[in-house]
């Protein structure tokens, strides 16, 4: 999805993980699919490959007493100026269980002014 200038900010782009987020807690994968798009599709329809990534990540979400990574909040974090386009990381844990989560990844990319937000990974604790 194409962003705003005015769109990059952390307030603006922790809303978009919170819409992400709320997708795909709503198992609109389709929706998902349309409004971000998704990296890690590859030759998969996206809408099939967000929903088959989710449930390998729901098998084995992370937990408190995994150690894995898993931040309490959405969280912004930006990259340092590159050559490569990456701008920004929105983290954003989407529970699935008590104490269960896993973990949606968006990812801000592009040159100067023009940047997109793409749906970078969906990841549990690897098996």
């Amino acid at each position: 999805m194409k962003l705003l200038p005015t769109q990059t900010d952390e307030a603006s782009l922790s809303a978009f993980g919170e819409e992400a987020r709320a997708l795909l807690v709503r198992h609109d994968y389709a929706g998902l699919a349309s409004r971000f798009g998704y990296a890690l599709a590859y030759d998969r329809p996206p809408s099939a490959a967000i929903e088959a990534d989710f449930m390998s990540a729901v098998a084995s979400p992370i937990t408190v007493a995994s150690g894995a990574y898993l931040p309490a909040a959405i969280t912004v974090k930006y990259f340092s100026p590159n050559t490569t386009g990456l701008f920004a990381l929105v983290e954003c844990p989407v529970p699935v269980a008590d104490k269960a989560a896993v973990l949606l990844e968006l990812i801000v990319t592009g040159k100067g002014e023009e940047k997109h937000i793409t749906v970078e990974d969906i990841s549990g604790v690897a098996a």
